[in-house]
């Protein structure tokens, strides 16, 4: 049975390798429901909903083949299948 998620872009950076190669890291997370604490709905202006995103997967792309495929904050679909094969598709 596979396991779907869905995820998004949290971060993408320069990286590098000790042979000299650059890369680009994309990495991708889901949200995670974060609790008020009690008492917030009391404040005024109430302060902003706690977001935190747990990464899920990261994709390294070699700096020479690098030409924006992804931006910040695109949604994915990511399907990890049984055998390991892993799939992600941008939602539209």
């Amino acid at each position: 049975m596979p396991y779907v998620t869905d995820a998004v872009v949290v971060e993408i950076t320069s990286d590098f390798d000790p042979f000299g190669g650059e890369y680009v890291k994309v990495s991708l997370g889901y949200r995670l429901p974060i609790p008020r604490p009690p008492g917030v709905e009391t404040i005024y202006p109430p302060p902003p909903k706690p977001i935190t995103y747990k990464h899920a997967i990261h994709i390294i792309i070699p700096k020479e083949k690098w030409v924006g495929q992804y931006t910040m904050w695109q949604s994915f679909k990511v399907t990890v299948e049984d055998d390991g094969r892993v799939e992600i598709r941008r939602e539209e």
